[in-house]
Formats: C-alpha cells, structure tokens, sequence
C-alpha cells in the first residue's frame, strides 16, 4: 500500500503477473487476520497470509489457519494488568480478530495512531475493559500491541514488564508488538517454505519496517523498501523504490519475473 492506505493497479497487475508465472505470494504483516480480509478478497494471487509478526500461517484458498502460536495466559494478564499504569492505546489478537480498547479519536490522535482509526474499525472489536472481555473469552492470546504516547511511556512499561521470554518489536508510532516466542517473521517464512517443501533459499522477502528486519536476514533474498528504517535497508540484499512509486511491486518484476 501507499501513503494514502491504496494498493495501485500497477502493483493489482505485478502481482497477478507473478502468481500467473508460478511465483508463489504471501501477506507477511503484523495485523491479524481479521484487519486482512479486504486486502485478502482484493489481491490478485495472493496465497498465503503470515499474519501476527509470525505467529500465524494462513493458507487463503482453502480458508484455513495452519498454525497458531500463543502467548501463556499468565504472561498476558500480567501485560495487560501493566497497561492501566500507561498512557496507551491497547489492541489484542485472539480468535483470529483484533480487539481494541474503546478510545476516543484524540487518544488515537496522541498515540500517534489516528491515521489506522479506519483499519482498527474495520477490523476491530471495540470494548472498555478489554482484559475482562479476554479473559472471558476464553481463547489464548495471540498478540498485544501497545501504542504509547510518548518514548518515556513506553521505556517505563518495558523496564516494568522486564524479561518475560516473549517476541518484542518496535510497532507504529511508539508502539510495541508483543508476541509469542515462536512469532517472528522470518519463522513464519519458514513456515510456510516447510510447507509448501521449498528451501528458505527459494524465498524473496519485501519490507520496510523494523519487525521485518528478521526477515530480511532469513529470507534467501531480501528487498528492502526506499522508505524503509535504515536498519532495515542495512539488512536487506537490495533497495527498491519507496511505497507511493510502486517500489515492492517493481521489486516482485524485477527478481522474481527478470524484468526491469
């Protein structure tokens, strides 16, 4: 996608060139598969889905999840017990969908994620307590992601949560992804190359973020976006082109179908 949230129909057609020549495509994102489904029913080609930074593996087709990890219900009382002590906007992923908790767009706007209000409502079920909405679920958890207000906020709740053996990434904003062990995206990669009986060797990472930076050492090759964290292009094999002049779409052209 672009700036403006809009996959262009020049990447519409690059993808459908590519899954027509055999190539085989997944989503790798931090969102669930509930914040997926329009991208997913609009994307020619795409196959798979790694959803939840690795934790999840998604085959599209046969609509079914073929793995699922979880982070220890212990582990995510404690973390969302933490969270009342912050400044913080708080989103859950369990059963396959977001939960987020209920908060006025200005909270959005000074946790710096008033710009996805429209992806948390789509995708999102919204509830005051959210802890207690979880809990009486009675799903594992999947996910956590936390947006703070400020880098002094999101310092205090990592010293307070300190080592609890889980997957921690920079997110949107200042914002933290919380996952499980087993959930990054390089793992998830693997994944599905177990699955579909391919060497990691035969897979092309494309990203641009810091929770991609993994993938960008596990994949055989790697493209880092031209808007990318400059941690993420130091990781990368190549750059391509930022994401409002096509860059991933022109990347899947040039390494996958030998074009220009």
């Amino acid at each position: 996608m672009n700036t403006d949230h809009e996959t262009t129909a020049f990447t519409r057609d690059a993808l459908r060139r590519v899954a027509q020549a055999g190539g085989v495509l997944a989503l790798c994102t931090g969102r669930c598969l509930s914040e997926l489904t329009e991208h997913l029913a609009t994307l020619p080609g795409i196959a798979y889905a790694i959803c939840e930074n690795g934790g999840s593996l998604y085959d599209v087709a046969a609509d079914r999840v073929l793995f699922q990890a979880t982070i220890p219900d212990s582990d995510a009382g404690r973390i969302l017990a933490l969270t009342e002590g912050y400044d913080v906007v708080v989103q859950c992923f369990y059963g396959e969908r977001s939960h987020l908790k209920t908060m006025a767009p200005e909270d959005l706007a000074r946790c710096h994620v008033l710009d996805y209000l429209a992806v948390f409502r789509q995708g999102s079920v919204e509830a005051p307590d959210i802890a207690d909405r979880w809990r009486r679920s009675g799903l594992p958890m999947e996910k956590i992601n936390l947006y703070f207000s400020g880098e002094a906020e999101r310092d205090g709740f990592l010293r307070a949560m300190g080592e609890m053996g889980l997957s921690v990434t920079g997110s949107l904003g200042i914002g933290l992804e919380i996952s499980p062990p087993e959930a990054t995206k390089a793992l998830g990669i693997a994944a599905l190359c177990r699955h579909l009986d391919l060497p990691l060797a035969r897979a092309m990472a494309v990203g641009d973020g810091h929770n991609d930076i993994d993938m960008m050492r596990g994949a055989g090759f790697s493209v880092a976006m031209g808007n990318a964290a400059p941690e993420t292009k130091a990781a990368a094999h190549a750059i391509t082109d930022d994401c409002d002049h096509d860059g991933c779409a022109k990347a899947l052209l040039k390494y996958m179908l030998g074009g220009e």
